[in-house]
């Protein structure tokens, strides 16, 4: 995970929010398709919830 989220540090910010939005069409589509795998949806979210932090520490600088 930590390797992870030092990628996510090293994106431009169209690169992360390309992420984001990939991310959450992972989420959509998984669940639509009704075959819902809770270990696949929780790494989805905890990469969104890497995503808003990168996007928080961003934020206050």
């Amino acid at each position: 995970m930590n390797l992870l989220k030092e990628r996510i540090k090293a994106l431009s910010n169209e690169e992360l929010y390309l992420l984001h939005e990939d991310v959450v069409h992972r989420i959509g589509s998984h669940v639509a398709g009704g075959s819902t795998i809770e270990g696949y949806i929780k790494r989805q979210q905890q990469i969104l919830n890497f995503i808003q932090e990168e996007i928080n520490r961003r934020m206050s600088k």
